[in-house]
């Protein structure tokens, strides 16, 4: 069984992350335009977006859903999400061809089968999700305010894990962000940290950690790096996951990845 993760766009301008597992090819978000879904998808040297085996959306916000409607329309490719969140997304994306998930049951695509997971963030119903075939499993969780046992529960011992580091504690408290903002971010509805994607990690044990939804003012990859590595380090014993880093800025390195 062969894998390709790639996270093509990580950040509050966009997000969207294609993973392939054998012949099935899924798109996680859409919040960068069907054209620079198109360029990218080519780079990887995969086909166009018509080959997609589905679309998988994680919340309403514009920086997941932004190239929705075009690439959904145009290539006829189906879409997955909750009832309440299509019902956010259809005056901006239209009708589109859309299979409601429930939270917590699991739904098959293709040859691949899905946990979605509730998380606490400040959209209608937000979710996470775990994928896996056979040995395969594969965890995304981004924009979630805070985690919890429930969520480490579901996504301990994963092949890979794809998560959200929105900010460095420090960077944050003496950025210009207006008091306001800064409450948001680090409330239950907001953002990971460093220090709490460090503890996600600690509890979770991926073999590999793909760091993404680094914010370009309140961190960078390589204080989320030194921040999330000391703490795993300082805190595991004969533990010590391949961490992969994605700029806010261009799309991340692809993980190629093979279990028998």
């Amino acid at each position: 069984m062969k894998v390709k993760v790639c996270v093509l766009a990580g950040s509050s301008k966009g997000n969207a992350i294609f993973i392939r597992i054998d012949d099935d090819r899924f798109l996680i978000d859409a919040g960068i335009s069907n054209r620079e879904i198109e360029k990218l998808l080519k780079e990887l040297n995969e086909p166009n977006p018509s080959h997609l085996t589905g679309i998988l959306l994680t919340h309403e916000h514009i920086d997941h859903i932004r190239g929705l409607k075009t690439l959904a329309k145009k290539h006829q490719v189906k879409c997955w999400t909750t009832y309440e969140t299509y019902k956010k997304i259809r005056p901006k994306t239209g009708p589109i061809d859309t299979e409601f998930i429930e939270i917590a049951e699991q739904f098959t695509i293709g040859s691949v089968d899905f946990i979605p997971y509730e998380i606490p963030h400040d959209a209608v119903d937000p979710i996470s999700y775990v994928l896996s075939k056979k040995d395969i499993k594969i965890g995304i969780l981004l924009d979630c305010g805070k985690t919890s046992p429930y969520l480490f529960d579901g996504f301990r011992n994963l092949d890979i894990l794809i998560i959200e580091a929105n900010h460095s504690f420090d960077e944050l408290l003496h950025s210009s962000y207006s008091d306001v903002l800064k409450e948001r971010i680090l409330s239950a509805n907001g953002h990971l940290s460093n220090w709490h994607t460090a503890e996600f990690i600690i509890e979770t044990k991926p073999k590999i950690a793909i760091i993404t939804h680094i914010s370009e003012n309140n961190n960078n990859p390589e204080t989320a790096y030194f921040e999330i590595e000391s703490k795993v380090e300082s805190e595991s014993v004969n533990y010590k996951p391949f961490y992969v880093l994605v700029p806010s800025k261009g799309r991340g390195a692809l993980v190629s990845y093979s279990a028998d």
